[in-house]
């Protein structure tokens, strides 16, 4: 319960088909749960806390033509999969997600008060930058 009330956005549960690409490994899973920040797949991984990884999402199982790409690194690690965060991700891919969580979501509204409230994200140019990746200069 207690981290349910960390969660900045709400989760939505989908069956995306994810390819999580560590440069030397590549993962090929379905998403158990996305928000706006980030994402849970269920499965075996031999990664660490902090692993850096290109995330390619696609609604079938087919990886051609990915429809959401963006730059994630592990958050969490659980015996039963692991979360990863988005670091940053193009513009058009970012507006793809949002509108697909907000037309999946139990409540549309409540999802629409955490991106107002919770002001994570940084443009630059055509990028969304989140909040692990942006710095104070």
């Amino acid at each position: 319960m207690e981290e349910q009330n960390r969660r900045r956005f709400s989760r939505v549960h989908l069956q995306w088909a994810v390819r999580l690409d560590f440069g030397v490994v590549e993962y090929k899973r379905f998403v158990h749960n996305v928000s706006l920040s980030g994402l849970y797949i269920e499965g075996d991984f031999r990664q660490m806390l902090g692993d850096v990884c290109i995330i390619s999402l696609k609604q079938s199982g087919l990886f051609s033509g990915e429809f959401v790409q963006a730059v994630g690194t592990i958050a969490r690690i659980s015996e039963h999969g692991v979360a990863v965060e988005f670091l940053s991700m193009k513009l058009d891919s970012f507006f793809f997600l949002q509108a697909t969580l907000f037309c999946k979501a139990v409540n549309p509204s409540r999802l629409g008060r955490e991106f107002i409230t919770h002001n994570i994200f940084e443009l630059e140019g055509d990028l969304i930058l989140f909040e692990p990746f942006t710095m104070d200069v």
